[in-house]
């Protein structure tokens, strides 16, 4: 979602920052900073995650202000660091898009609820399924865990910018239908697709980097 000043209304920009604050509060209380300060690879992780969201959010397509197209990547961010880690980079991601002026502050509550925390939660989300109703199995934590669990972060993120847009009387239906929401079966494949192949990269190489795959657990020969 791309937010420009004045596109939405201001009192609900604003009233946007409570919810939003107490989301990264939340976030920062349930890091693990000892392991944050211990792990050298977890630090390295979590900064070229940030650099790679901020370039990623930088480059997108649209046609109308707030229907702005691009990939959201914190599928992958939540299985490498776990979602406290994922929202408080995705919030720093989010700050350096403001600071080179492709989202606007007083946008940033809004945007930080709908392109951070909602994809992070949905991934979160899918995973805890996964884990508890569905085999140990590499496979299906790629496939499900990474790929459908990075498409259905897309389209929650599509459909909620959409519902917000209409009902907040910035476009008609009709619009948004014909220039952003038609697009989604185009921008969930290849979210998909990234997050999938990125996950299937780290499992086959380096399994032990994702926070949220057990070694162990997933490569039990019994």
């Amino acid at each position: 979602m791309s937010i420009e000043a004045g596109l939405l209304p201001s009192i609900f920009m604003w009233l946007m920052f409570v919810p939003a604050g107490w989301v990264l509060a939340w976030a920062l209380w349930q890091v693990n900073a000892q392991a944050l300060r211990q792990h050298a690879e977890l630090q390295h992780i979590f900064f070229m995650c940030c650099f790679a969201l901020t370039v990623m959010w930088s480059l997108r397509a649209g046609i109308s202000s707030g229907m702005g197209v691009h990939f959201i990547g914190l599928t992958l961010a939540t299985l490498l660091m776990g979602w406290p880690l994922a929202i408080v980079c995705g919030a720093v991601a989010l700050l350096g898009t403001s600071c080179l002026g492709v989202e606007s502050f007083q946008g940033y509550g809004v945007s930080f609820m709908v392109s951070v925390a909602l994809p992070v939660f949905t991934s979160n989300t899918v995973l805890r399924l996964m884990q508890r109703f569905l085999s140990a199995n590499p496979f299906v934590y790629i496939f499900v865990g990474s790929f459908f669990n990075g498409a259905i972060a897309m389209f929650c993120v599509v459909s909620t910018t959409s519902i917000l847009l209409v009902s907040l009387g910035v476009y008609d239906w009709s619009l948004v239908f014909d220039q952003y929401f038609i697009y989604l079966p185009l921008m969930m494949f290849p979210e998909a697709f990234i997050n999938g192949a990125m996950v299937a990269t780290f499992v086959g190489a380096t399994p032990e980097l994702l926070s949220s795959f057990d070694v162990d657990r997933y490569f039990n020969d019994d």
